[in-house]
């Protein structure tokens, strides 16, 4: 078989756009880090990281979930705390007032009256607190929790999040939980303090009393509400570390099917270009004949 100049050129051209090939491909990959750039490359590899992908992309959907409980949770709690501070004044304006009612001159009964109604208004402002733009404690209700007379217009709605793959968890309480419901035994807490106001400043002994007792109980179940907000919390928080660990490790899993060893590829594309200079300088004496050398 003939070898001819034509033949030579051709096959030493093709050898270098190969070289050159793999020189670019190498670069690709220092430029993206990654280890393949279209999934004909290595399918397997590719399939596993889409699937991976789409397991990140939902563990990001519930940590945004979580947040938002959080935010949420965290909101009511500073809502309770500060409704528990303003019912320790409640109750000592009452015991007060209980211990010395008949001695109390209608002025002294007065000022006491007007401060519970203020404690009161305060509470009714807790109550008609808001995260986001929703009401803390009217349930799923549009609008506020209670009107300009403590009446709850809310309902008794759950709000919920999706937390976990399997569990969802109510976030609220409402206000009935709260500050108890009105027209039920005692009443609601905005019922109790304008029955105590009103009590003390009639110098009424028994009903003073009474009322004392129900706003202890009131008391109660206010803590008990923001015990179970901090449970919440408490239940929230954990779930952030552990969903917040296992998107690193789904990341990290991404990370070791995709990514270049950046030691290596470079170590690669410098073997590469080597390879490819030496290429074209050993090409370059192979074909240094020119027209000229045909026409001598």
């Amino acid at each position: 078989m003939r070898v001819t100049n034509s033949m030579i050129s051709r096959t030493n051209l093709r050898n270098l756009s190969q070289s050159l090939g793999r020189l670019q491909d190498a670069q690709a990959q220092i430029t993206s880090g990654k280890d393949f750039s279209k999934p004909s490359e290595d399918p397997a590899r590719a399939t596993s990281a889409m699937s991976t992908r789409k397991d990140i992309r939902r563990i990001e959907q519930r940590l945004r979930s979580i947040e938002d409980a959080q935010g949420w949770v965290g909101a009511a709690d500073t809502q309770l705390s500060s409704a528990l501070d303003r019912m320790v004044r409640a109750k000592e304006i009452a015991v007060n007032a209980g211990n010395g009612i008949n001695a109390l001159t209608p002025g002294a009964r007065s000022a006491l009256a007007t401060e519970l109604r203020a404690v009161r208004s305060d509470l009714l402002v807790v109550a008609n607190a808001t995260y986001a733009g929703r009401s803390l404690f009217a349930g799923t209700a549009a609008g506020v929790a209670y009107d300009g007379t403590g009446a709850f217009v809310g309902n008794d709605e759950p709000v919920i999040r999706d937390v976990s793959p399997t569990n969802a968890m109510t976030i609220n309480v409402t206000g009935n939980q709260v500050f108890g419901a009105s027209g039920a035994g005692a009443g609601s807490l905005f019922e109790v303090l304008d029955r105590m106001a009103t009590a003390i400043e009639a110098g009424d002994r028994t009903a003073t009393a009474a009322e004392q007792v129900n706003l202890d109980a009131a008391f109660e179940r206010l803590r008990g509400a923001s015990a179970m907000v901090g449970t919440k919390w408490s239940s929230l928080e954990q779930l952030s570390v552990r969903t917040r660990d296992e998107k690193v490790a789904l990341t990290e899993r991404l990370s070791q099917m995709e990514d270049i060893d950046m030691v290596e590829s470079l170590i690669q594309v410098k073997s590469r270009e080597s390879s490819y200079q030496a290429a074209l300088q050993t090409t370059a004496k192979v074909m240094s004949m020119s027209l000229l050398d045909f026409l001598r």
